[in-house]
């Protein structure tokens, strides 16, 4: 670190096999990239001492093991990016009234209170949420301290260019609904044997892939993508980068209403959006099945071009503007319900 850039302190941890692979822990590391290559921060990673690295190629962090720091020590001129549970780095006192900024990724569903991230939100931070109206909910909410909004963006430079043949007309993606996606595929196989048709159907239920690259491959063999995103009664999704990433390789989207996924996933028109239940579903995923190809680009092409809005230096431009005001932001008390300096 030179003396000219201002540190930024990062806090991860994981006892899971596959605790590095979420969609949370990539777009964190996507943000220590961000400044990775700022001219104006060094941030710098300390893993908590009950991580454990496992032989998982799909762990995100993977290439920034060895880089983490011996010690926990907040120095006076640093900021915290804090995300999830990362909160735990800090005693009680210390998170009440922090020495230094926190930037903190909060979502919708931490404002339940069986979310084990719940309590966090007394605590003073700055704080960036993915969609508007996961901002909203969590204005409503009153979490301690102004709430900003940075969507999620993506590599395009790592997704598979459009497969022009693929595989299957249908993937139903059900890593987070598993028993409705298998559900809902035994009910789209019984009408295709009971109708004489023909669709290729393909269902992906737990565990995940090994790696992020393995499901971008997955989801570009299909023609059509049925998400089971994370439904209200769960706290519902941050943001929902799956099915925006299935939009960028020209696939025909049908995706229920998740809150994160409302600025992109737009009804009829970048999307097909039932309801969240069996029959809407089904009938959703038939209707993706049968699309006339007209209707089927229509789709497509509203759906690429929304996904420019998400490009990833835009999201980088995002976060070192947010960071170059944080001292005007932090200093104003106005915007925190407490903060003691």
């Amino acid at each position: 670190m030179t003396s000219q850039k201002r540190r930024v302190l990062f806090h991860r941890s994981w006892t899971k096999y596959n605790g590095g692979t979420s969609g949370g822990q990539l777009k964190v590391r996507d943000a220590y990239e961000h400044l990775l290559s700022s001219e104006n921060y060094a941030p710098a990673l300390y893993y908590g001492e009950e991580t454990v690295w496992f032989d998982n190629p799909g762990n995100f962090w993977l290439r920034y093991r060895n880089e983490g720091l011996a010690d926990w020590e907040i120095d006076e001129k640093d900021i915290l990016f804090f995300a999830g549970k990362d909160w735990k780095v800090l005693d009680e006192k210390t998170a009440k009234n922090p020495p230094v900024p926190i930037v903190n990724i909060a979502q919708p569903r931490h404002t339940r209170p069986e979310d084990p991230r719940y309590d966090y939100l007394q605590y003073p931070a700055i704080r960036i949420a993915k969609s508007s109206v996961g901002k909203q909910i969590l204005e409503d909410f009153g979490v301690n301290g102004p709430v900003f909004l940075i969507p999620d963006a993506i590599d395009f430079k790592l997704l598979p260019d459009p497969n022009p043949q693929p595989e299957y007309d249908l993937l139903i993606v059900g890593l987070k609904n598993a028993p409705l996606a298998e559900q809902l595929y035994k009910r789209l196989q019984n009408r295709n044997r009971w109708r004489r048709n023909k669709w290729k159907i393909k269902v992906q239920l737990p565990p995940k892939l090994p790696t992020r690259q393995d499901f971008l491959k997955l989801v570009n063999s299909a023609k059509a993508v049925v998400f089971l995103p994370l439904d209200a009664e769960r706290g519902a999704e941050g943001f929902y980068l799956p099915a925006l990433e299935a939009m960028v390789m020209e696939k025909l989207v049908v995706c229920p209403y998740a809150v994160g996924n409302i600025d992109f996933c737009l009804p009829n028109k970048t999307c097909l959006q039932p309801a969240y239940e069996p029959d809407a579903l089904f009938q959703a995923a038939l209707t993706a099945l049968k699309l006339n190809e007209g209707a089927r680009q229509g789709f497509i092409q509203a759906g690429k071009e929304i996904s420019k809005r998400h490009d990833l230096p835009q999201e980088r431009e995002a976060i070192l503007g947010l960071l170059d005001r944080v001292d005007e932001i932090w200093a104003d008390d106005t915007l925190f319900s407490s903060k003691k300096q």
